[in-house]
């Protein structure tokens, strides 16, 4: 399907929800990811924004596949999404893309310019505290993954091994990407750019064998333990804050 075909798709799913819910209920519509960006390939899904004036609207979250592509729809109030995008958390390196980068089909009160500036707000005002404890946060849950790849190869199951693996690296590319300010474009995007990363030495490579095709749970599982304890290197010496001896760190 090309992407004048999938604009079709979604300007025709739109006027149906305005149909069925009216105009009154429904704030906006609109597309984000690789087709609002315009860089899709022929296999890329539509990603719909349903935004509704209240939340006991039946606007119901789907994901289906229609003609060959799978389209994701997410319902979500104005008031939810807009506290969403004045937040930095850890999965801000993905999220951000769909706070900046939408295609209206249906704005009638600007509310996707408004989206964008409350996020680039909340970016702008962020102090370093704020990106540091989510890539904090983000290296917690990668390491915690980590031992499970490992609990799992112990007990010979190299399948479940290699899934923590894969969870474990994206949570590391989302440290990266903290780190840095640096956001993404979606999950392969991510992933190329944390084997490429220059900092911390050593990560690159590791990293980038941890994930290959080709590795097996055992050395997918030790490279991937190398490349978070070169993480955890940078974050002691950055202050980040992802490990405690004080309990009075969680008050």
């Amino acid at each position: 399907m090309t992407r004048e075909e999938k604009l079709t798709l979604a300007r025709e799913l739109t006027r149906l929800l305005l149909a069925e819910h009216g105009q009154d209920a429904i704030l906006a519509v609109g597309l984000h990811g690789s087709v609002a960006r315009g860089d899709d390939d022929g296999g890329s899904g539509l990603d719909l924004a349903v935004v509704t004036a209240r939340a006991d609207l039946a606007v119901p979250d789907r994901t289906l596949r229609h003609r060959g592509i799978v389209v994701d729809l997410g319902a979500i109030t104005g008031e939810g999404y807009l506290a969403e995008a004045a937040q930095i958390g850890p999965a801000w390196p993905l999220a951000h893309d769909q706070y900046v980068h939408n295609l209206p089909l249906h704005d009638p009160t600007g509310f996707f310019p408004r989206l964008r500036e409350t996020h680039e707000q909340a970016i702008r005002h962020a102090g370093d505290d704020a990106f540091a404890a989510a890539a904090g946060s983000t290296l917690a849950q990668a390491l915690d993954h980590q031992a499970r790849a490992r609990r799992a190869l112990a007990a010979d199951d190299p399948a479940l091994a290699l899934f923590a693996v894969r969870e474990a690296a994206v949570l590391a590319a989302m440290f990266l990407g903290l780190v840095a300010r640096a956001a993404y474009r979606n999950l392969a995007h991510a992933l190329q750019a944390a084997g490429t990363a220059p900092v911390p030495p050593g990560f690159g490579g590791t990293f980038r064998l941890a994930i290959a095709a080709d590795s097996d749970a055992m050395l997918a599982v030790a490279a991937l333990g190398e490349a978070l304890d070169a993480l955890g290197e940078l974050a002691r010496r950055d202050r980040i804050p992802f490990e405690t001896d004080e309990l009075d760190a969680f008050l």
